[in-house]
This record gives C-alpha cells, sequence and structure tokens, in this order.
C-alpha cells in the first residue's frame, strides 16, 4: 500500500546555482547535501561509474531531490514538454503577475504571458508556463477570483 510521496526529483547541471533558485525563488530550504558514488549508487540507478551530488529541500508541503551528475556526463538540455517521461512542478499562487515579475529577477523564463482557463474543472483560472536555469519546466496557477 502507498501511503504517500516522499519527493520529487530533478537532475541539474550547477548545484550551488539551483540551490539559490530554489531556496530564494521558489521558497524551498535545503536539509541534506552530499556526494556519493560507488557500487550501490550505480546498482540503484543502473549507471556504471556514477558520482553525483544530491541536495535535499523542502518546502510548500513537498520534498524536492535536485542531482548534479559528475559521471556520467547528461545530455545538457531538459525533455521537451511532450517527451515521454517530461514533467514539471505547478505551484499555487495568489497573484500571478506580482510572481512572474518576482521570479524573473531570480531567473525564470516565462514562456508567455498568464493565460486564463476557458474551460473545463479549472476555468477561470490563470496560469503560464516557465523555465528555470536548466530549463526544467513548472507552472504558476492562480484560481479564479469568485
Amino acid at each position: 500500500m502507498i501511503t504517500g510521496i516522499h519527493h520529487v526529483s530533478f537532475c541539474v547541471r550547477d548545484m550551488d546555482r539551483s540551490i539559490a533558485f530554489y531556496r530564494e525563488g521558489l521558497g524551498f530550504e535545503p536539509f541534506s547535501d552530499r556526494t556519493i558514488q560507488g557500487p550501490v549508487p550505480e546498482k540503484v540507478i543502473q549507471l556504471e561509474g556514477a558520482h553525483l551530488r544530491l541536495v535535499h529541500l523542502r518546502g510548500h508541503g513537498i520534498g524536492l531531490e535536485l542531482i548534479q551528475y559528475f559521471a556520467p556526463a547528461g545530455r545538457p538540455v531538459a525533455p521537451r514538454p511532450c517527451d515521454v517521461g517530461s514533467a514539471h512542478l505547478c505551484f499555487v499562487v495568489d497573484d500571478i503577475d506580482a510572481e512572474m515579475e518576482r521570479l524573473e529577477r531570480h531567473g525564470a523564463r516565462f514562456l508567455s504571458e498568464a493565460m486564463t482557463v476557458e474551460g473545463g474543472p479549472n476555468a477561470g483560472n490563470r496560469y503560464v508556463y516557465f523555465v528555470d536555469h536548466d530549463h526544467i519546466p513548472m507552472e504558476l496557477s492562480q484560481p479564479r477570483k469568485s
């Protein structure tokens, strides 16, 4: 029986830069930072020569794990939104315009202006997608005003 979700995870290129973005921009707090290599991570993730830095953060009721691989080298870009396995985090906000302005100062790049959902269960909500400096996709969602 599944009893909860422990964390979500993203691979990043520059851990220190990512920690700053996720802490200052998105409100996550790091609580564990370690480097691992050897037979255990190689077996678990099925990557020979795996050498990585893991940082665990908490915020908004979820755990977030950032991973920087020193070896093997990964591809330098995140998958496209249409690629199998692509994922994103969606943050609920009370003022999407203010959050967009604030996050741009922290290096977020927005893919469009905020849009309004026209139908379905989220009708009236405003939303926008953005990426961090590694092009990891995220979303802001502002519930409709009642």
